[in-house]
């Protein structure tokens, strides 16, 4: 067991240095995402735009009702063709422990829907037994799907997931089928932690083979703010540690903590929804700010903030007016230690702003399957506020985005250019995520000085004028000719977005 002694303090920017001119960028085989400015040395009329994703449904999928039975917003869904359901979509979850559809019962266990395209949960919920109560609250339900990479089929499936009782504290359990589980060392926590450390999330970094969790600490924090105010508040931050068998685990390391560029009083409750794309992490970070209220609040819900009832650990914060609201923003890695994340004027997924919308204070994504071209994102709603009608109100939804777009380069009628540092390029064709219906976009490639190489100029490029996942970049010459060379890439937008590079 490791002690929660924090060894580092990263400071997090949306604005990443670009990759060192002089030493060649190996542009691998694969996909890369234009998310930070890793492969952008410069740019001139290019706009860096978040690409929010598309609510599609009108209802939440997953509610309080009594065939859902959800009173949380910390869940995991994942995608297992072989189930032998025939269903293959599946969510481990927060349930109510008895059939109670009443708002104020606060004793929840984790709970397992199946659904047959990721939309239609038709329930009943399946109460995991197995996951043996210790105490009368539990927080979250992250699962790892190993699949064919999983060391023992009897440890296929690993959760991490907190529970408040005899100890307080992040416990991890196994199962070969997600539905028998066997608590590992009898249930004890993992790390330590304390009643207001509930909230955890767990993933599994494939490029350096390990797994990860970002695990919160609940906590007095002094920094001064973006309006220029010291605060001393007890706060929820964030911090990241290592398993290589998702049993031992290395030291904190702190990541998420305000600082000078943050507005009011904000905090995160973790990070979810991994996806990993080319040599980058991708996560979605749940922003609170419980100083803020939606339009139309009821006087009722900032109060329940305010002062918080049942034991709900309310802040205090609902004294400023606020009932508590929740966005998601996007965050990032490219060592798998070291987070980036847009700041607070780049958020990815916003509340819906309609009055008395079933997610009209909260919009947290927890959870990502890719599904054909889109990736389905889910999430948590609350109506009204963070600590209002807690066991009827949180509620989840479904939204999506294509694949790989969410963040996009763009300009208008006139002309944008962005360049690349020197790069390698490891392969033999080129693809573009770009959306050039009503545009063009063009590839030029140069020397490290600038100069266009014969036969790949932008004149020689066929202009792409197209809304696709992956549009060929085609020259006069085929790119195979350009193996081992330090080149870089321009690339010229017309009324158009380019979201990746991708090479094959």
């Amino acid at each position: 067991m490791v002690s929660l002694t924090f060894v580092a303090h990263t400071a997090i920017g949306a604005n990443p240095v670009a990759a060192d001119a002089a030493k060649p960028v190996s542009l691998d085989k694969g996909v890369h995402l234009l998310l930070d400015n890793h492969l952008i040395a410069s740019s001139a009329g290019v706009e860096r735009k978040v690409i929010s994703p598309q609510r599609f449904l009108a209802e939440p999928i997953v509610t309080g009702a009594l065939e859902h039975q959800n009173w949380q917003p910390f869940f995991t869904v994942v995608h297992d063709p072989a189930n032998p359901s025939g269903k293959p979509f599946r969510m481990w979850y927060n349930v109510d422990a008895v059939d109670d559809p009443a708002d104020g019962n606060y004793f929840g266990v984790t709970g397992h829907l199946e659904s047959p395209d990721g939309v239609r949960w038709p329930g009943p919920c399946d109460r995991l037994n197995s996951l043996t109560v210790d105490g009368r609250v539990r927080f979250g339900a992250s699962v790892i799907d190993d699949g064919s990479r999983a060391r023992t089929p009897a440890e296929r499936f690993k959760m991490l997931y907190f529970d408040a009782g005899t100890f307080a504290g992040p416990r991890v359990a196994f199962s070969p089928d997600g539905r028998q589980w066997t608590l590992h060392n009898g249930g004890k926590p993992v790390l330590p932690g304390n009643n207001g450390d509930d909230i955890w999330t767990a993933g599994f970094d494939p490029l350096r083979q390990r797994y990860f969790l970002i695990g919160k600490i609940y906590a007095p924090f002094t920094w001064t703010n973006a309006e220029g105010k010291q605060i001393t508040a007890t706060i929820r931050r964030y911090f990241t540690c290592f398993s290589a068998d998702f049993k031992t685990w290395s030291e904190p390391k702190m990541v998420y903590s305000p600082d000078e560029k943050d507005s009011g009083i904000t905090q995160w409750y973790g990070s979810a929804g991994l996806l990993v794309r080319g040599k980058l992490m991708v996560s979605f970070l749940r922003v609170l700010r419980d100083d803020m209220s939606p339009e139309g609040v009821p006087a009722e819900a900032v109060e329940a903030n305010t002062r918080g009832k049942a034991g709900l650990g309310a802040s205090g914060f609902g004294a400023a007016g606020g009932s508590g609201m929740g966005y998601t923003t996007l965050t990032w890695t490219r060592d798998g230690e070291t987070w980036q994340r847009d700041r607070h004027t780049d958020k990815f997924f916003e509340p819906d702003p309609r009055v008395g919308s079933w997610d009209h204070a909260m919009s947290w994504v927890g959870s990502s399957v890719e599904v054909g071209d889109d990736v389905f994102l889910y999430y948590a709603g609350y109506r009204w506020g963070h600590k209002y009608h807690h066991s009827v109100d949180r509620q989840l939804g479904v939204v999506k985005v294509k694949r790989d777009r969410f963040v996009a380069r763009q300009a208008g009628a006139q002309p944008g250019i962005i360049k690349t540092p020197t790069v390698v390029v490891d392969g033999d064709a080129l693809k573009l995520n770009v959306d050039s219906p009503n545009g063009e976009v063009r590839v030029q490639i140069t020397n490290a000085a600038g100069e266009a190489l014969p036969g790949f100029g932008f004149q020689d490029c066929r202009p792409i004028k197209t809304d696709s996942l992956g549009a060929d970049v085609t020259w006069a010459k085929p790119l195979a000719t350009l193996h081992g060379q330090a080149v870089r890439l321009e690339v010229s937008i017309t009324n158009a977005r380019v979201f990746a590079f991708e090479v094959h």
